[in-house]
């Protein structure tokens, strides 16, 4: 409709409404809020937010508003066209489409940008028109607040420019709450008005604060939750006692045989004082026995043929003093028992050693010195050699070390070292380099130890040249 002809069915609908609501105010609130719908667009010019709580209760003051577009008596004008949009809003249109069905039933077959914010390209359209246009959108929750505001700005700048554009949302509560959460863009751009009471609602008012819907929990509910969390707890206190006992008598069987295990040690590696004394006593005796034997043992082979004994009748000789002498028992750790066994075997006695050494080379024909052996060996041999076994500084160790292995047909000379006799021990002499080295891997395991090497017999007659001069 042309913009005379807008504000003449604008202000007959006004006044035709107040009449009713002068008459019918307590039964007619439909007329009511229509007509402060006509109010606003007429005086304060702002958008108008008409807010119910349920849908049937907007809806039908939209239904209501456009029929009251309708019925206007053209009669004092010439212009009978009425230009008006309705579009009822949905969650499932974006902003584009809404723009879309405002502009086509606005402006038909008119060529436009949908992603243009609806204050600029409606304006323009009604500059060029120069048409009062009447919006209606039903469902206004729906819109996104980017709509909301596109439609205020249209408003506010139509008013700047003189145009008459009237723009009307219907909706739910919810729409004037989003509103008041962002009421800085909106503040004296939208007119808020309580389909019910027909009364203009502040953008403070309490009731555009969102109030959450908590469900009252009942008494019985209260009670089964409270027994429950009771339950729960008697459960966990029960598992935690169990899971305790459990583990202190864990602790205290390992702390009573960590007690066991610590006494066992202390009574084996600590005796006292009287077991000392009584082991003191019993090792000098051993000792002295020991001494005795191999004294009888040495005057008994000055009497009759030495035969020489080996290190395994020494050690069982030793263990039969040990099982033959009462002592009393003392218990050992396996790697002392083992420690003993070695020195047994290896150390007897200082004392012992030297008498046995010296009985066994003064009865040994291979422990003297056979420096004619390597010579008549040289002659023989042309390219002979020997095997160097050992070598010593002390003639006693050389004696004793000749004593220890008599089948080995070992032989020994002596040459100079750092100015001092040097004996050295061989094997016997062969006639060439080869059977030498083979027989290297025959000799017993202590011997292979030492690392033996091959020596050809010219040295050796060279050393023992230089020892004589």
């Amino acid at each position: 409709m042309s913009a005379s002809a807008n504000s003449h069915s604008t202000y007959q609908t006004t006044h035709r409404l107040t009449e009713s609501e002068s008459t019918l105010a307590d039964s007619s609130v439909a007329i009511s809020v229509t007509a402060r719908i006509d109010y606003n667009l007429r005086f304060a010019k702002q958008a108008v937010l008409v807010v119910g709580d349920n849908t049937e209760q907007y809806s039908q003051l939209a239904s209501q508003f456009l029929v009251s577009l309708s019925n206007v008596n053209h009669s004092d004008t010439q212009d009978k066209h009425i230009n008006v949009a309705f579009v009822a809003a949905s969650s499932k249109l974006n902003d584009i489409q809404i723009r879309c069905r405002l502009i086509e039933q606005l402006f038909v077959n008119t060529l436009f940008d949908p992603e243009k914010s609806l204050a600029v390209s409606v304006l323009g359209f009604a500059k060029q028109h120069g048409e009062s246009i009447s919006i209606v959108i039903d469902h206004a929750h729906a819109l996104s607040l980017q709509v909301k505001y596109e439609l205020c700005q249209l408003v506010t700048l139509a008013k700047k420019s003189k145009l008459t554009i009237n723009v009307v949302l219907f909706g739910l509560t919810e729409a004037a709450q989003q509103l008041a959460i962002n009421k800085s863009l909106f503040k004296n751009k939208m007119a808020i008005i309580d389909a019910e009471s027909g009364q203009v609602i502040g953008l403070d008012d309490k009731k555009m604060m969102i109030t959450k819907s908590a469900s009252p929990i009942l008494l019985w509910q209260k009670i089964s939750l409270v027994s429950a969390i009771l339950l729960i707890g008697a459960a966990l206190t029960w598992i935690y006692l169990l899971i305790a006992e459990d583990v202190n008598n864990q602790a205290f069987n390992i702390k009573e045989q960590t007690v066991l295990e610590s006494g066992t040690l202390h009574s084996l590696s600590s005796p006292n004082v009287n077991d000392i004394s009584d082991n003191e006593n019993t090792r000098q005796m051993q000792k002295k026995q020991k001494t005795a034997l191999l004294e009888l043992s040495v005057h008994a082979s000055e009497s009759s043929d030495i035969v020489q004994a080996t290190s395994e009748e020494i050690n069982q000789a030793l263990m039969t003093i040990q099982s033959v002498t009462p002592i009393k028992k003392i218990p050992a750790k396996a790697g002392d028992v083992l420690q003993a066994l070695a020195i047994a075997d290896n150390k007897i006695d200082a004392e012992v050693i030297n008498i046995l050494s010296k009985e066994t080379v003064n009865q040994n024909p291979a422990a003297e010195i056979t420096n004619n052996y390597y010579q008549s060996k040289a002659k023989e041999y042309e390219n002979g050699y020997v095997i160097q076994i050992a070598g010593f500084s002390d003639e006693r160790l050389s004696d004793r070390f000749l004593s220890l292995y008599p089948e080995e047909n070992l032989h020994s000379y002596q040459k100079q070292l750092n100015g001092k006799e040097f004996t050295v021990i061989t094997t016997k002499a062969f006639p060439n380099k080869t059977e030498a080295k083979s027989i290297i891997q025959s000799l017993p395991i202590q011997l292979i130890e030492r690392k033996p090497w091959v020596k050809p017999i010219s040295s050796v007659i060279n050393e023992i040249n230089t020892f004589k001069r």
